[in-house]
């Protein structure tokens, strides 16, 4: 509570949008949501100035629910055109399969990756998945790839990678990797020669 106290004696009573996005350490895109949508109250004065006239201790309210409640934007609300653009033409495997066909991901893998050997590393992994070895890494260190070894090496037999490729992890992941988007593409290709 002191530490929001202290902010009554750097701050005047009331606040404008710049002020509050610095409070909040948010960026300018989520303070607009937060005062737009009513979350923080705020006086709409229609200048091009100090637009809005925002009461500090509302900024402050905010900052406790927030503590409790967590972000009260939802998911990708606020992101950039530039960026929502690149996420709406990324693709996953969920939306290339019918639900209860995720099984197909995992023959599709078999079927590429035969020569594969039956323990794989990251390195081996990453290729075959098309996301980068670092989070291969973190996968595996968090158990959602399960594996043979620990850190710093993991080796991960094949039927634990085929496991994790039905997860609704990886058939819903999106990344803009080269590697990721040609697996992609290769599935698309093996799924209509094989209808």
């Amino acid at each position: 509570m002191k530490k929001y106290e202290s902010l009554k004696e750097q701050y005047p009573e009331y606040v404008s949008l710049d002020q509050m996005y610095r409070i909040c350490k948010i960026a300018k895109r989520s303070a607009l949501y937060l005062v737009k949508h009513g979350i923080i109250p705020a006086v709409d004065r229609n200048q091009k100035t100090w637009r809005y006239r925002i009461a500090l201790d509302d900024v402050i309210t905010y900052l406790r629910r927030r503590e409790q409640l967590g972000s009260m934007i939802p998911p990708r609300e606020v992101t950039s055109r530039r960026y929502a653009k690149k996420v709406g033409s990324r693709k996953s495997f969920a939306q290339l399969i019918i639900p209860g066909r995720e099984s197909e991901v995992a023959e599709y893998f078999s079927y590429i990756y035969a020569d594969y050997e039956e323990v794989l590393t990251t390195s081996d992994v990453a290729e075959m998945t098309g996301l980068n070895k670092s989070s291969i890494m973190k996968l595996a260190k968090a158990g959602l790839i399960k594996s043979l070894t620990n850190t710093p090496r993991y080796l991960i037999p094949k039927q634990y990678l085929m496991e994790f490729v039905v997860t609704r992890r990886f058939l819903e992941a999106k990344t803009n990797s080269e590697d990721f988007k040609k697996i992609l593409g290769g599935f698309e290709i093996w799924k209509t020669a094989r209808s």
